[in-house]
This record gives C-alpha cells, sequence and structure tokens, in this order.
C-alpha cells in the first residue's frame, strides 16, 4: 500500500514537471516572435518621417511591432516580413473616404527590413520623389506594389535583384504628366526571373516604347502584363 502511494505521488509529480516543462518551452518560443529592436526603430523612423493625418500609423506605438497594423512578422524568427500601408491617395477604383500618408521620400530607414517579403506602399502620396534604390536590397520580396503613390523619374535598375519578385506593380496617375515613373533602359528586367505579373499602366511614354522594343521576349515569360497609356 505505501509502496502504490510513493508510485502515485511520483506520477503525479512528473505529470506535473512535464507540463511545466512543455510550457517553459512554448513559452521560450514565444518570445522569439517579439519585434527586433532594431526593425522596430526602423518603423518609427519611417512613422517620424511622414505626415499621417488619418492616424494610419496610431497603432505604432510600445515596444512589440508585431502587433502594430499593417506589419507582419515571422511567426518563428519576429522578424518583419510584410509591410502593407496602402492609402488610395489617385486610385479611383480604390477610393472609398480618403486616408494616405505624405512623405517628401521614403524613409532610407526602412532599408533594415532586410527580411521582408511583402511591401505595399500604393496609394501614399510621395511627392513626385524617386523610387528608393535600396529596396532592391530586398532579396526575399516577392510583392512590390508603389502604385499610384506618386512617384516620378527613372525607375533605379537596383530592382533588378529582386529574383524572387513574382507581384510587381509601377501604376501611375495619369492626370499628372510631368509624375510618372519612366525608363530609358530595361535592362533590370532580366533580373526578375520569378515575376508572374508587371502592371505598368499610365507610364511615361519613354518607357513604354522602351519596354515594348527590348523586352518584348520577355513579355511572353511574364503571365500578365499591363502596360496601358492614355
Amino acid at each position: 500500500m505505501g509502496n502504490q502511494w510513493v508510485l502515485g505521488f511520483y506520477l503525479v509529480f512528473l505529470s506535473m514537471f512535464l507540463v511545466a516543462t512543455k510550457y517553459t518551452c512554448l513559452g521560450a518560443q514565444n518570445s522569439t516572435r517579439s519585434c527586433h529592436e532594431r526593425e522596430r526603430l526602423a518603423l518609427l523612423e519611417f512613422k517620424h518621417s511622414v505626415k499621417d493625418d488619418f492616424e494610419i500609423l496610431s497603432s505604432w506605438v510600445g515596444i512589440d511591432c508585431c502587433s502594430w497594423k499593417g506589419v507582419r512578422c515571422d511567426g518563428v524568427t519576429g522578424r518583419v516580413v510584410g509591410l502593407h500601408l496602402r492609402g488610395d491617395f489617385g486610385d479611383y477604383d480604390y477610393y472609398e473616404d480618403g486616408y494616405y500618408l505624405e512623405g517628401d521620400k521614403v524613409n532610407p530607414y526602412l532599408a533594415e527590413l532586410r527580411h521582408l517579403q511583402h511591401l505595399d506602399l500604393s496609394g501614399n502620396n510621395f511627392y513626385g520623389s524617386q523610387i528608393p534604390k535600396f529596396i532592391g536590397s530586398f532579396k526575399q520580396l516577392s510583392y512590390l506594389n508603389l502604385s499610384y503613390a506618386l512617384f516620378s523619374g527613372i525607375i533605379p535598375h537596383h530592382i533588378g535583384n529582386l529574383s524572387n519578385l513574382k507581384v510587381l506593380d509601377l501604376r501611375s496617375s495619369s492626370y499628372d504628366e510631368t509624375r510618372l515613373i519612366t525608363s530609358n533602359d530595361m535592362a533590370w528586367v532580366s533580373g526578375l526571373s520569378s515575376l508572374e505579373h508587371l502592371d505598368l499602366s499610365f507610364w511615361g511614354i519613354i518607357g513604354v516604347l522602351a519596354f515594348k522594343k527590348q523586352w518584348r521576349r520577355k513579355l511572353f515569360m511574364i503571365a500578365e502584363v499591363t502596360m496601358d497609356k492614355v
């Protein structure tokens, strides 16, 4: 009888130990999902560099940037892998009540988000600034949407480094001919070996002609290409 009591006590203790160990391990795993400080500071630098009248970034407070609206983190590493900040500036098909960010340029601190796979800055107002070259450093990027964001000038060839990119949307607002994205050398397209969708609607006429002339064969390798010009 005494031995049975000892055995029962031992089994209860062992069960409690295993349960405690399990939740300790789970807690350790969850701790790795917390926002990385360097990436959190980079996001805050971006927040402070834009005008946010519509409080799109109002949730960007506290130490865990993975819980901020528009920010998506990897569930295991905690690295920022997605930034979805779509506004509705200049996109009349998407227009609702009007909300967008405004900035003179895209803050270069975003280059710290080296694990980005999804980047959507469409529908915001960047006042005719050029697409930043550092976007070409996001080697894991598979989705890039910079449409209707009032970017202008020559597209940087650095985007050709994005070999994992599947979707590239560079639509421009047709109402302002002085603020169109264009290119006179489309060699960067050859580096987009994974590209499935490309939208160049309302590009400057130089860019459209260059694309059609230099990369006619590439068109047949991309599942969907849009190049309307009005």
